[in-house]
């Protein structure tokens, strides 16, 4: 089954899914957590919220015949089946130097289209969160069902 990884925001409690799906960096996310090992920080996987997979494999594993539609939205604040309170979040700040030091190091180090995809969309991410840093908001990389 395809996965889909897109960047959310909260702020204030005004949710904000992510308007791209990051390929690259689903693809990629075993390199980039190992990348981050090395480099001293947090993995990017410590931010995956899988709220929308579990939710999928709950409903399967009640009736096997039975997908989660799309339309099954009756969250006010997220337009989900499921609410804030159900999703991870962690503080951008957190994520911001993760984030940061992949984008240096890959740009330092860059191989090619497979490289050039990684920096577009953490230029992406960083482009995002920064504005939202110092505000005190929080987000995470959703992993949907595609």
């Amino acid at each position: 089954m395809s996965r889909v990884l897109r960047l959310n925001t909260l702020l204030d409690r005004r949710f904000q899914p992510g308007a791209i799906s990051l390929d690259a960096m689903r693809a990629e996310l075993s390199r980039l957590d190992a990348l981050c090992k090395t480099l001293g920080v947090s993995e990017l996987s410590r931010f995956l919220d899988t709220t929308a997979v579990e939710l999928q494999q709950a409903v399967i594993l009640v009736d096997d015949t039975q997908v989660p539609a799309a339309d099954t939205a009756s969250d006010p604040e997220t337009g989900l089946a499921y609410g804030i309170e159900d999703m991870s979040w962690q503080p951008i700040a957190a994520g911001m130097s993760s984030l940061e030091a992949l984008e240096q190091h890959l740009q330092r180090e860059h191989q090619g289209a497979r490289t050039s995809s990684l920096l577009d969309e953490l230029a992406y991410c960083l482009r995002a969160l920064s504005p939202l840093e110092a505000e005190g908001a929080q987000f995470h990389f959703a992993l949907t069902p595609d």
